[in-house]
């Protein structure tokens, strides 16, 4: 992916992490939030593995108005967009044809060249630990970030958040985090109040089912600690209704050495 991407801007920067995701069956897609600003490019790299034929990108702005789109380009393609607006983009990668994993990675520099002056961030970013915080912070009534530290604080005594949170609103979304072994994690997810119906899945590193939980409200929490450090694809995925939903993970260093 950085080789593709630094083929078109060879002075642009990675932003963030990795993004990946599996896709089981032809026309599986995956969304991802990115926070970008004026006055930079940036370039979404998306590669796939042998099993994937075809990739498409389509990026939304703040107002989700589709602004660029590349598609049926193979399994290795590179979105560029310059943006008009500063906020929050939402990346979806779709595989038309094929089955197998594939990520994207997001580069950027400014609009002028070099190295960007404001560094965008990720929203779903599976990078660093941030602590939970001890009391409730500031923030507007129903603000789903706040929302699932205060979930966490009461389902998860003493662990922190890992990262940012990851941010969906398709029927389901799919993400991968890192998972440590020695830690024990909560996956906690809240939506909003429209949503009536919220399940989570965790999957192993070999892509097993290990945990589910299914909840008949817009709150849910899944629990697990990892026997293999690794990359665990997790799922949020709504019962029923229908709106927006942030899933958090949260870990603390496990009892059992």
């Amino acid at each position: 992916m950085q080789e593709e991407a630094l083929k078109q801007a060879p002075d642009a920067q990675p932003v963030g992490g990795l993004y990946q995701a599996l896709a089981d069956e032809d026309n599986r897609k995956s969304e991802w939030s990115f926070e970008l600003q004026i006055g930079n490019c940036y370039w979404f790299s998306a590669a796939g593995d042998q099993g994937v034929e075809e990739i498409s990108l389509y990026l939304r702005n703040p107002k989700d108005h589709k602004v660029a789109k590349l598609g049926d380009k193979g399994p290795r393609v590179v979105l560029n967009y310059c943006p008009d607006m500063s906020g929050m983009f939402k990346l979806e990668a779709k595989v038309h044809h094929g089955e197998g994993h594939y990520a994207v990675g997001l580069y950027s520099r400014s609009a002028q060249g070099g190295a960007p002056p404001v560094a965008a961030q990720p929203g779903p970013a599976p990078t660093g630990a941030k602590p939970a915080p001890t009391t409730a912070p500031s923030g507007p009534a129903g603000d789903l970030a706040t929302e699932c530290d205060n979930e966490a604080r009461a389902k998860a005594q003493g662990a922190t958040r890992v990262g940012n949170h990851f941010s969906g609103n398709a029927d389901e979304t799919d993400w991968y985090t890192q998972l440590d072994v020695g830690k024990c994690y909560w996956l906690v997810g809240v939506g909003s109040p429209e949503i009536k119906a919220l399940w989570v899945q965790l999957w192993d590193t070999e892509d097993r089912p290990i945990r589910q939980a299914k909840s008949n409200t817009n709150r849910v929490v899944v629990d697990y600690c990892p026997t293999k450090t690794g990359m665990h694809h997790f799922q949020a995925k709504i019962g029923a209704g229908s709106g927006d939903y942030k899933v958090g993970v949260y870990a603390k260093e496990s009892a059992k050495k």
